[in-house]
């Protein structure tokens, strides 16, 4: 009983951190809006902080940034961020050591920051997958999983779309009836699952910026 008041107690602190910082998300099918407040954050201390936070979290801060204005109190900055989703062909083959458990997939992205007193908003855009195809021929996979990708709810088609080809390929490598139905089963709890690590990994960077801000300081040395 004493763990899970502890469990529920850390719960309760990190929702209230997190909205401490945040003031809204918006969703949409490859975009993240969020606003975010900075009290007696003036533009100028804002701007400064957002910049040293891309600094930090970037390997190379003068490639990714593609807009730096800091009177209009603008910044765009281009990038990549992965991820980790389940391998759907581990499910059937367990014991098989040379198969991964999870698969990665990288995408291009834009931060589009706007600045003003006491507040600022992140505006996360996927572009594409930047993720390299398995083999030549194949480049069709990365834009069938790329339409998979929709963080306001995965739809039917690009699902459809997906297992058919699921289907039209395991056939052909003479898999059986029975296994292709369990691995078409699959795919929308698995890409529900991706969508929903994908909100939570824009959602954290946004996080991550707005602690920045709002815990700078001037240091006395």
């Amino acid at each position: 009983m004493k763990k899970s008041r502890i469990l529920l107690g850390l719960t309760f602190l990190i929702f209230t951190v997190s909205q401490s910082f945040s003031q809204e998300h918006q969703l949409q099918q490859k975009s993240v809006i969020g606003i975010f407040e900075t009290p007696n954050k003036t533009q100028s201390e804002s701007f400064s902080s957002i910049n040293r936070w891309i600094s930090l979290n970037y390997n190379s801060a003068q490639n990714v940034v593609q807009l730096n204005d800091q009177e209009a109190g603008n910044i765009i900055v281009k990038g990549i961020n992965e991820v980790v989703y389940k391998n759907l062909m581990k499910e059937f083959y367990p014991n098989n050591k040379y198969m991964q458990d999870f698969s990665t997939v990288k995408f291009n992205h834009t931060m589009e920051i706007n600045i003003k007193d006491d507040k600022f908003r992140v505006i996360y855009t996927l572009g594409d997958i930047v993720t390299e195809a398995p083999m030549t021929g194949y480049e069709h996979i990365t834009d069938m999983v790329f339409d998979l990708i929709d963080l306001t709810g995965l739809k039917e088609e690009p699902v459809e779309n997906y297992n058919n080809y699921l289907e039209e390929t395991y056939k052909k490598a003479f898999i059986g009836k029975k296994k292709r139905q369990k691995m078409q089963e699959l795919t929308r709890p698995v890409f529900e699952q991706v969508n929903q690590d994908v909100i939570a990994n824009i959602k954290m960077t946004m996080e991550s910026i707005a602690k920045t801000v709002n815990s700078s300081a001037d240091s006395d040395w």
